[in-house]
């Protein structure tokens, strides 16, 4: 689009210089990198002009170096202010007068379109920074002197620190090439309370890379002939469903089509006491297959409950013993062990949310129920003694090495393939790269090998469900002398209510699932499929984000400047929503006789293992979903009731003698009956 030229630049020349300017600003594609960062334009790039002289937009690139840049038009004058730094130049002179002294420059600052730019000779002069220019990627290296000296440790400091600051980040990272750690540090607090700091020795849980681990112990049973991967289950516990089908390759592949047991609501009811191997496997045992044996890939940690119980059945020695012996130990893993009893005084405590923290109680169900499916606790360091090893055979020999890191399993689902206990993708530039990653309640881990550089990246961190995945592609673009994006602060700014009104309403991203907009007291809501509604705040117009979890809700606006769709982005997932009608009424609450509350009191089954309880304490009803926590519903008549935390409504089933039978659980898209039980 032509763009339009400002009243002062009246001259021929001028107007032939912005024409110009415009053709070349859109096919020269030029990258400024700050920092090695790469600076965004939104509506104005750098040139190369006649002279071969490559200007600059000066506000953007002062702003991005954290100066405050001012205009005065009467003058024509900018004046750009950073620490101790105080410079004043003027449109159309060759002189910038810095901190009260005079340079002179060969090209002088130059008006299009409303921007000012300058040569970098101006940047690198008087923002006192090093200007490089790569002609071969026509991109602009600007950096400033403290950043130029620093390493790859310094580097990865750097953008760690601004994670820990801006997002949250807390726990420990180790990075290391060829036996040589390059970077070991910890950020955040072990426990936020009580302002303890995470350490070297602080443990974490790691979660599902308690699945690597038992892989390696049923292949050194393997490699000592004690069992064949093609032997059915059967052969080591009776009564699984069509256990005859189903191999230990299949359970170390999650192509068995067993049940996932941890996706049963029920497992979060069981008393910790209680607990044990053969209660977690016959939650699952009996439970018919999703799909035949070796068919489909699905991951499962169902299958590796069973192979924790194989190495038990075929070793003698309950799993827990069985690592300590021959993996822990040998490997002088000192800070490593798994939840059965007391765990370490050094264990962090793990938290929920983003930017805002939330604690999480300790699951000691989920924790000793998760077997050899994940309940190992570690360091970064310990872990890298187990990274180590793999490059050797103090565990196994290097045919069985090689077999755990060969691709068994190749699916759409899968962004490369499946190992024996590693997810493994083969990438053009990186190579080969095995890696896993751990959620468990409060805590997430991850491990990624790049085998061809060997090059290891270790993360553990107390908050559940942290964006890994992103960090870890950051560090190796460190790593590799590419480019990295430092995190700023997420600030809200204040819009006003008219403007708030415009984004509600009921956005479909499918058929059947749709992202809700609300609005109270001027707080817009944002509520996705099967989860509660969570604040957003506006960072722009139209960008929000949120404070619970890394994500950002973009709306979009048609020519005509309605609101016609969102993008919702978290992490390396983008979902493109339209919008398709307004936002669900305002529910009103009514007075009605709460009596009859205790009738509606009792169990109700939404499918096997899955509850929602009533209750009253005879002035409120509550509703609490097994796994969840309880929520007061309100009134709408005598037999429906709603929640104000999500988007979802209660309805009680009653028969013609005036008993209730059971209730309906609707939600945007689905109504779920349940019966009284």
């Amino acid at each position: 689009m032509t763009k339009k030229i400002t009243s002062f630049l009246v001259a021929a020349l001028l107007i032939m210089s912005c024409l110009s300017f415009t053709i070349l600003a859109e096919n020269q594609d030029i990258v400024v990198k700050i920092d090695n960062e790469i600076v965004v334009f939104p509506d104005a790039q750098p040139f190369i002009n006649e002279d071969s002289r490559t200007l600059c937009p000066i506000r953007f690139i002062a702003e991005n170096l954290g100066a405050k840049v001012e205009w005065d038009n009467q003058s024509r004058t900018v004046s750009i202010k950073k620490d101790s730094t105080d410079i004043l130049l003027t449109i159309g002179d060759n002189t910038a007068i810095v901190n009260g002294t005079e340079k002179t420059f060969d090209t002088v600052p130059q008006i299009f379109d409303n921007r000012t730019y300058v040569p970098l000779r101006f940047i690198s002069e008087t923002l006192d920074m090093n200007v490089d220019w790569d002609n071969k990627t026509k991109t602009v290296l600007i950096t400033s002197p403290e950043i130029s000296t620093l390493d790859t440790a310094g580097h990865i400091d750097r953008y760690l620190t601004a994670m820990e600051n801006y997002r949250g980040f807390s726990g420990a990272v180790l990075v290391a090439q060829e036996d040589e750690v390059l970077f070991s540090k910890s950020y955040g607090y072990a426990n936020h309370e009580k302002e303890i700091k995470n350490t070297s020795e602080t443990i974490f849980a790691i979660g599902s890379l308690t699945k690597a681990f038992t892989s390696m112990a049923i292949m050194q049973l393997y490699e000592k002939e004690l069992l064949d991967l093609d032997d059915t289950i059967s052969k080591y516990i009776e009564d699984v469903v069509e256990g005859d089908k189903i191999t230990i390759r299949n359970l170390l592949t999650h192509t068995s089509g067993l049940e996932n047991y941890t996706d049963s609501p029920s497992l979060f009811t069981i008393d910790p006491d209680d607990i044990s191997l053969d209660m977690i496997i016959g939650m699952f045992k009996y439970q018919p297959l999703r799909f035949d044996p070796g068919s489909d890939w699905q991951y499962n940690n169902s299958g590796y409950v069973l192979l924790g119980y194989i190495v038990e059945k075929v070793s003698g020695l309950i799993l827990d013993d069985y690592l300590i012996k021959n993996i822990f130990t040998p490997l002088k893993m000192e800070n490593t062990g798994v939840f059965y009893g007391n765990t370490s005084k050094n264990m962090a405590e793990g938290y929920s949310g983003y930017i805002d923290l939330t604690p999480v109680p300790e699951d000691k169900t989920l924790l000793k129920g998760a077997y050899g499916a994940g309940y190992i606790w570690s360091t970064v360091e310990d872990l890298y003694k187990w990274d180590r090893a793999l490059y050797t055979e103090k565990l196994a020999k290097s045919e069985t090495i090689d077999m755990i890191f060969d691709v068994h399993v190749k699916d759409d689902y899968l962004e490369g393939g499946y190992g024996l206990g590693w997810f493994i993708l083969e990438d053009d530039d990186l190579g080969k790269v095995v890696y896993h990653g751990g959620n468990t309640l409060g805590f997430t881990a991850y491990l990624s090998r790049y085998v061809d550089q060997d090059i290891t990246i270790i993360i553990t961190v107390n908050r559940a469900h942290y964006n890994i995945d992103d960090i870890s592609t950051v560090l190796m673009n460190i790593i590799s002398g590419n480019s990295y994006v430092i995190p700023k602060e997420l600030v809200e700014i204040e819009l006003n209510s008219e403007l708030l009104d415009k984004y509600t309403g009921v956005y479909e991203y499918m058929e059947g699932f749709d992202v809700i907009i609300t609005i109270d007291d001027n707080q817009l809501y944002a509520q996705l499929p099967a989860q509660e509604k969570v604040k957003i705040y506006p960072l722009s117009e139209n960008e929000f984000f949120y404070r619970a979890v890394n994500a950002f809700i973009t709306f979009e606006k048609n020519q005509s400047g309605e609101v016609n769709g969102l993008l919702f982005k978290q992490g390396q997932t983008t979902l493109t929503a339209s919008r398709k009608g307004d936002a669900p009424d305002e529910r009103q609450v009514i007075d009605i006789d709460k009596e009859i509350y205790a009738d509606y009191e009792g169990k109700y089954e939404l499918a096997p293992g899955f509850i929602i309880t009533i209750s009253t304490d005879g002035e409120g009803l509550y509703a609490q979903a097994t796994g969840q926590s309880s929520h007061e519903i309100f009134p709408m008549s005598e037999t429906e009731f709603f929640y104000t935390v999500t988007e979802a409504q209660i309805e009680f089933t009653i028969d013609e003698n005036g008993d209730v039978t059971g209730l309906i659980l609707k939600q945007p898209g689905q109504e779920l009956p349940a019966l009284k039980i």
